[in-house]
């Protein structure tokens, strides 16, 4: 009975030292999903922010443009626009200067 007895109370031990280790397991592995998770809204945060700040500034170029749009002299700014991109009307001579000097 004496065997047997301390059977149980090493079955005890065992079982008891192998909760805790499974606990240990899942404490460290919550914690490093913790830390990923962190990471990755960190990272989503930033990059949410640089977004917001995207679509504030496009938002101040369509009002200027709307505004633009709205006032008499939009066909000056329409034919600026042309004419930086390159684009000339058509009863205009165009030159090139291909002396090549700055």
């Amino acid at each position: 009975m004496g065997k047997i007895f301390l059977n149980l109370k090493q079955n005890k031990k065992f079982r008891a030292s192998l909760i805790v280790g499974v606990l240990l397991l899942i404490f460290f592995y919550c914690g490093g999903v913790i830390v990923a998770q962190s990471a990755d809204l960190s990272h989503l945060k930033k990059q949410k922010d640089a977004i917001e700040q995207q679509l504030e500034e496009q938002k101040k170029e369509n009002e200027e443009l709307d505004a633009i749009l709205q006032s008499e002299d939009k066909d000056d700014y329409m034919e600026q626009k042309a004419r930086e991109n390159g684009y000339v009307k058509s009863n205009e001579i165009v030159f090139y200067d291909i002396s090549g000097s700055n």
